[in-house]
């Protein structure tokens, strides 16, 4: 299933005539001015979702061996073998026996939900264990998620065919990361083409839709290519979260203005903010600069989608009064995103008017982002606890100086963790505009101003870090613990769709300047244990990035001395 945007909205004839079509329903003008019955319009929707997948899924079957389900047989149960990393990625939630014994590969009627056939040696029972993996890692025990296996039976996406597929996606492949087992990810490539073209047939009438179940197959698609973590998937994960807003934007108007739905989407906007930011770093020479020395000058054309920006258009008109802090922020965010691409388009120089006007609007992004956080009360105040005096409750490498947050729900906590990024980005950016261009930031970033965007810095990084048990949960955290950090319920939508975007917040905050040097290495141990807990690779790979950071600085200071 690939998003492909918006597709004509002309009647078949007018696009087979190539001419304008005035869109005039039942029947266009033109077909009625000529005679010709109008044969209608396509559904929009379904056209958005283009299924690319069953070329890729024949040619795929023909490679590894896999035959076409009409021609195959029932697969064969190989005995059940050890696929379980190693200790430190075990979960301290429900137990293996609790979510076997509750989470079956039967729907509720006791039909089979396993649709593929298999190598014999990657039979359905690896497929059930993939589940379990997922289950167990990326749902039971995170935000608004089921606290134990069994409270996942009565939940009807569990049980769905296509999310079981992506479920069995994500285990495979994090399965085959954790391992190196490489039969594992082939078969995880196969479920997850069978996903793809599930959820879009699936989503082809979009008032039959069950909007949860279709919303957690393209999050979880999405999860997929951050699970598989090369550079490449980059781009797919975007593409799904932008299939996943689409979604949501053609629920709207049956919702109306209800906020779960514009949360939801809301949601997905941020995130592609914070994935397009991160790509634009992840795939630069310079991957932790904002100001690089060499700029790329195609990368600020279409940074953020035209219909991306129309539905914030859309959020904007929509949102209710309560939810005009997420808006504006979303504007600002925007903005920043927009500003940082046209940094790295185009060459800066020192004394040149356009360098000034580029500093000068970081500056009033600051103000303004300063502003917005002054401004919230009532619902959008955030509450820091600490539990007993000698700081041991919380093992130290769960939770970050011994402190939490406790916040509404999980929605304002998740906008936090987005004001905070590109708070920490646009300080960073007016910091390297002194280092870069010292005669055009002089009137803007005097020296008093550099000391109060590296405090802020400080400060708003270790938030990011204090915020992290109510987003991730340590596998270290037992019930015990948890129950501080449950204190904030609701609102996180889908439970570890917020654990992608987490890793790119953990990393702003653990690289940025002037943060003490144990930020930065509790930062790179909690994004290991989120690659050993999950197999999730974009875990591991920004973990090395982060850890680049102060190697570079290391060898810098030897150079020096």
């Amino acid at each position: 299933m690939v998003y492909c945007g918006k597709a004509s909205q002309n009647c078949q004839s007018c696009r087979t005539r190539r001419i304008k079509c005035d869109k005039v329903r039942p029947h266009c003008t033109q077909c009625v001015r000529v005679g010709k019955q109008c044969p209608g319009y396509r559904d929009q929707l379904s056209l958005m979702f283009r299924d690319e997948s069953t070329k890729v899924i024949q040619k795929a079957h023909a490679q590894w061996g896999v035959q076409d389900q009409s021609e195959a047989g029932e697969p064969s149960r190989s005995p059940p073998t050890s696929t379980s990393p190693s200790s430190s990625s075990t979960r301290s939630r429900a137990s293996i026996a609790e979510s076997v014994s509750t989470v079956s590969p039967t729907s509720p009627d006791g039909h089979s939900l396993v649709q593929a056939k298999f190598p014999r040696e990657l039979d359905a029972t690896r497929i059930d264990r993939a589940i379990q993996f997922y289950l167990e890692h990326y749902v039971i025990g995170l935000p608004d998620e089921a606290r134990a296996g069994q409270e996942l039976q009565e939940l009807r996406w569990v049980h769905a065919p296509t999310t079981r597929e992506v479920m069995a996606a994500i285990g495979l492949a994090s399965l085959s990361n954790l391992t190196g087992d490489k039969e594992l990810f082939t078969v995880a490539r196969q479920q997850y083409g069978l996903a793809l073209q599930h959820t879009a047939s699936s989503i082809r009438n979009i008032q039959g839709v069950d909007m949860e179940v279709a919303i957690r197959a393209i999050i979880m698609l999405g999860m997929f290519e951050v699970v598989r973590g090369d550079s490449a998937p980059i781009k797919a994960a975007q593409t799904h979260i932008m299939g996943g807003a689409a979604l949501l934007r053609g629920f709207l108007p049956f919702f109306g203005s209800s906020a779960d739905g514009l949360r939801a989407l809301m949601q997905l906007c941020f995130s592609m903010l914070a994935s397009i930011q991160g790509a634009l770093q992840h795939l630069s020479p310079e991957p932790n600069v904002l100001i690089p020395t060499s700029p790329t000058p195609t990368v600020a054309e279409g940074v953020i989608p035209n219909t991306f920006l129309e539905w914030i258009k859309l959020i904007n008109s929509l949102a209710s009064a309560l939810d005009k802090p997420s808006t504006e922020l979303m504007g600002m965010v925007s903005r920043f995103v927009q500003l940082s691409a046209l940094v790295r388009s185009q060459p800066l120089k020192d004394g040149q008017p356009e360098t000034f006007h580029v500093i000068r609007e970081a500056q009033e992004l600051d103000e303004q982002l300063s502003a917005w956080e002054r401004c919230q009360g009532g619902i959008w105040v955030v509450t820091e606890k600490h539990v007993g005096s000698s700081g041991d409750f919380f093992p130290a490498d769960a939770v970050f100086e011994g402190c939490y947050h406790i916040y509404t729900d999980m929605w304002t906590a998740r906008v936090w963790t987005h004001y905070r990024w590109a708070r920490i980005m646009v300080n960073q950016l007016l910091l390297e505009s002194v280092d870069r261009f010292p005669a055009s930031s002089l009137p803007l970033v005097t020296a008093t101003k550099q000391r109060q965007l590296l405090d802020c810095i400080a400060r708003v990084a270790r938030d990011t870090l204090v915020s992290i048990p109510t987003h991730y949960r340590h596998p270290r955290l037992g019930r015990p613990h948890r129950e501080y950090f449950d204190q904030t319920k609701g609102g996180a939508g889908i439970g570890a769709a917020g654990i992608p975007t987490l890793l790119f917040q953990i990393k702003v905050a653990g690289a940025a300047p002037g943060v003490p040097h144990k930020y930065w290495a509790w930062a790179v141990e909690i994004l290991g244990t989120i690659w050993a807990d999950t197999g999730m690779l974009q875990a591991r790979r920004v973990g090395e990035a982060l850890a680049k950071v102060r190697e570079g600085e290391r060898l810098v200071k030897q150079e020096v001395e």
